[in-house]
């Protein structure tokens, strides 16, 4: 899968949002629905629609979802700021445990009071906490969103798109990693000189 989705298998724009033209408006047949009327190739003509979109503009999706997550994440600062904070805990937590170094504070040692085994456990409670209460409902709600996003893209874009481009449909040779098989023609003419 990471190997799909790469920067050279991401599709334009224009293309991903089916736009023509110089005045960027929509192709008329850019989106439609995958069947006119509901009979028993419907379904059919549902998943090969969505397997071919999700083959063709995989690298564009994960682009999205990327996009919906970080849009999510900074309408979160709360959470931000809670992950932040349990990041530095977890840093000073790390370099007090690998250097073995004393814990003063004002004088104080807190060595004997918060040993190492009890320091990482209340910073487990903290983060599951952090997890639970403050990231999985943007975590979801990122989740749903994306999906209703990609689902809609890949049930609506028609895939007349994939049949035009040849770079949908080259192969690369597994001897021969960054070759591609398409042959290039030489025409050989005497009267153009």
């Amino acid at each position: 899968m990471r190997e799909r989705i790469t920067v050279d298998t991401l599709r334009p724009l224009p293309m991903f949002l089916g736009i023509t033209g110089p005045s960027f408006c929509f192709s008329p047949d850019a989106f439609n629905p995958p069947s006119k009327r509901i009979d028993k190739m419907a379904p059919d003509k549902f998943r090969t629609r969505l397997s071919l979109n999700f083959a063709f503009f995989l690298s564009n999706y994960a682009l999205v979802t990327a996009g919906v997550f970080l849009v999510v994440a900074l309408t979160h600062p709360g959470m931000l700021l809670h992950v932040g904070g349990l990041l530095c805990f977890w840093y000073l937590h790390f370099l007090a445990s690998a250097n073995e170094s004393l814990l003063v504070i004002y004088n104080r040692d807190f060595g004997n009071i918060l040993p190492p085994s009890r320091r990482t456990l209340i910073l487990n409670i903290m983060s599951a906490w952090v997890i639970l209460f403050d990231c999985l409902g943007p975590f979801l709600s990122a989740v749903t969103i994306s999906t209703v996003i990609i689902l809609f893209h890949a049930s609506m874009r028609d895939p007349k798109h994939v049949e035009k481009s040849g770079a949908f449909h080259r192969r690369v040779d597994s001897d021969d990693e960054g070759t591609e098989t398409d042959d290039e023609v030489i025409v050989n003419r005497s009267d153009a000189l």
